[in-house]
């Protein structure tokens, strides 16, 4: 069970927050959109939405994607519960950045925690840049609060680019956030995820496409993908 959690993870890339470590890396091909807040692609506001599961595991399946304010743990806390996948705890700062600290597999019953937090969305998306960094991820028992693994986490966010979305809710022009993440366990497994965020400008997210695989030397690996769109 090396990490199956981390199937479900929303990443993000680390920005100059305390204790993040920051590298600007060299630019790909240059992004068609000006600069963007992560207000307007992500919205913090109380609802649910329903997704459709269209392509890769669990296909056909409709997931219910709620966002709540975090009773009890402070201002600016918030989680998003997709279904009976996961829960995102996040946290938004001042400045208007998305931090993502923790990340509950209901599937699993684990916890996975990010020191420092993981920044899903900086308070200001620039065009032509991309940014990553690192950090120790620790997973622990749901239950318990045991530790079941440690290991060191490392993020990347390409360009943003505009994007066009026929999803069942509707067609959509919004952005794409490729993100990138690797996590090498102590346990000598490595997870590797590539996500793509699809958001619509005051909607928030209307599709994600994720691959996620497992490396395990002198083991069988494994190897998931799922694409899913906003219903209603």
């Amino acid at each position: 069970m090396y990490l199956s959690c981390a199937r479900a993870i929303l990443i993000g890339v680390g920005l100059c927050i305390p204790g993040a470590t920051l590298a600007e890396t060299s630019a790909p091909p240059a992004s068609t959109v000006q600069e963007v807040e992560a207000g307007e692609l992500f919205p913090l506001v109380p609802g649910e939405s329903t997704f459709e599961v269209v392509d890769g595991d669990g296909k056909g399946r409709q997931v219910v994607l709620e966002l709540s304010s975090a009773e009890g743990e402070g201002e600016g806390r918030w989680e998003v519960r997709f279904g009976d996948y996961n829960i995102l705890h996040l946290s938004k700062l001042r400045d208007g950045s998305v931090l993502l600290t923790g990340l509950d597999v209901l599937t699993q019953g684990q916890t996975v925690r990010y020191e420092p937090p993981v920044v899903l969305l900086p308070n200001r998306i620039v065009p032509d840049r991309t940014w990553s960094a690192s950090g120790r991820a620790t997973i622990v028992n749901r239950e318990t609060q045991e530790v079941v693994h440690t290991g060191e986490y490392q993020h990347r966010v390409m360009p943003i680019t505009r994007e066009r979305y026929a999803t069942p809710a509707g067609d959509y022009e919004g952005f794409l956030v490729p993100l990138e993440q690797t996590i090498d366990l102590e346990a000598q497994a490595v997870i590797r995820l590539w996500l793509d965020l699809g958001f619509f400008p005051g909607k928030g997210l209307v599709k994600r496409s994720m691959k996620f695989v497992v490396d395990k030397p002198m083991f069988f690996g494994s190897t998931t993908r799922r694409t899913a769109e906003l219903v209603r």
